[in-house]
């Protein structure tokens, strides 16, 4: 009987660590998100990030702001805000 329970930990380490990794290469790196935005709407606008609360003040059209990774894919969802690569 020990054979078969030392082979059921081994398959169970073996899914398990199959799983971390698939979950590691699956989650986006926001390390390397450019998060330089710049603002096309017309007048003076505020933008709170939504993962961070943080007030992000756009003064004028074209202002560029760097927002906080962990704010960048709800503001990449904003229409006056574009992404700058």
């Amino acid at each position: 009987m020990s054979c078969c329970s030392q082979k059921r930990l081994e398959l169970t380490r073996e899914l398990s660590s199959k799983k971390e990794s698939k979950e590691k290469s699956s989650s986006p790196i926001l390390k390397n998100v450019n998060t330089k935005f710049k603002y096309t709407g017309n007048t003076a606008w505020f933008y709170r990030g939504v993962s961070t609360h943080i007030r992000y003040h756009f003064k004028y059209h074209g202002h560029i702001i760097i927002i906080d990774p962990r704010d960048t894919s709800a503001a990449m969802a904003e229409p006056f805000l574009e992404n700058i690569v």
